[in-house]
Order: structure tokens, then sequence, then C-alpha cells
């Protein structure tokens, strides 16, 4: 009697522990989940802001873009440096004086790298250029290319996770451990 009391117990604790791996399993998923959503919105939020201002988009203003990246909606940086951020350039508040097109840009960035720091775990940003078949830039395509870090996928060694690769190929070089891109290639 006592050994088939053990040996219930022991299944019951193995079942218990396999639903508590299910449970942990589950958390890290969601989290995931929940960091692809918002990348998915913050990408959305400068998308939606270079829509509005699409006038700076234009192949006059490209030139001047490439002198003053941030003003054309251009800051082709790789995650250690996508967290700089723009200057402010004090106008478009209440009370300031009214942006133009290229001060506008400048402050959407600054807005849109803020915003990506504070709701992505070590989120950044970038917006590069688009080059056509022929190497020629558009002046009008933007590839925006959001960036936070993910927890290790690597943690523990279920079988689940021995082929996942820590870095993300689809980041802008170098590579970092660790952080997750998510690119959109637009045209506003």
């Amino acid at each position: 009697m006592l050994i088939e009391v053990l040996i219930t117990m022991f299944v019951v604790a193995i079942g218990l522990l396999g639903a508590a791996g299910l449970q942990l399993a589950s958390t890290r998923f969601q989290q995931t989940s929940s960091a692809r959503t918002e990348a998915l919105l913050q990408a959305d939020f400068i998308i939606e802001k270079m829509r509005v201002n699409s006038s700076i988009l234009t192949r006059t203003n490209l030139a001047a873009a490439t002198i003053t990246p941030e003003s054309g909606y251009l800051a082709a940086d790789d995650y250690d440096n996508a967290d700089d951020l723009p200057a402010n350039p004090g106008c478009g508040l209440s009370g300031q004086l009214v942006c133009t097109a290229a001060q506008a840009a400048q402050r959407d960035l600054r807005e849109w790298r803020e915003s990506l720091a504070r709701s992505l775990p070590g989120g950044r940003g970038s917006l590069f250029p688009v080059t056509d078949g022929a190497a020629a830039t558009e002046a009008n395509a933007r590839r925006v290319v959001v960036m936070w870090r993910e927890k290790a996928q690597l943690e523990t060694d279920t079988q689940a996770n021995l082929n996942v690769d820590p870095t993300d190929p689809s980041c802008p070089p170098p590579l970092v451990d660790g952080v997750r891109c998510l690119n959109l290639w637009v045209t506003p």
C-alpha cells in the first residue's frame, strides 16, 4: 500500500513539474509576443509621422537630408548608436514657433526614439534610405528598423532552444546577441 502511494506521489510530482515548465514557457512566449506587438505599434508611429510630413521626402530634399539626415527621416544607425537623440528643434508645441518640414522630421525622429526607449526593453530605432536595383536612392522610401533586447533564448537546454540563433540577421550590422529587429520598407 505504501509503495502505491509513493508511486502516485511521484507521478503527480512529475506532472506538476511539467505544468510549471509549460507555464514558464507560456510566459516567455507572451513577453516575446508583447514586444513584437509594441514594435509594430512603434513602427506605425514613425510611418504615420512620415506620411503627414511627406513633403520632406522628395528628390530635391534628399541631398539636404544626406547632410543633416535627421531632417529628412534618415537615421541609419546600428544598435549601439540608434539611441542618439537629434537636437530638439524647439518648435511645433504650444507656445512655440511652427516647424518647417525639416524641423518637424527632426522632432518626429526625436519623439520616436524617446518612445522606443520607454516602451521596449532596450528599444531603439533607425531609418535607412532605400535603393532601387540600380543602387539609386529612392527619395520617398525608407526602411524602418525597430530594435529591442529580448530575453536570452538559450536560457534552458531544451530541445526547442537548440537551434535558436542568438543574433537576428535582419538587424543592421554589427549584430548584437539578444537584439531582435522588425524591418518595414515603406513609401509614405
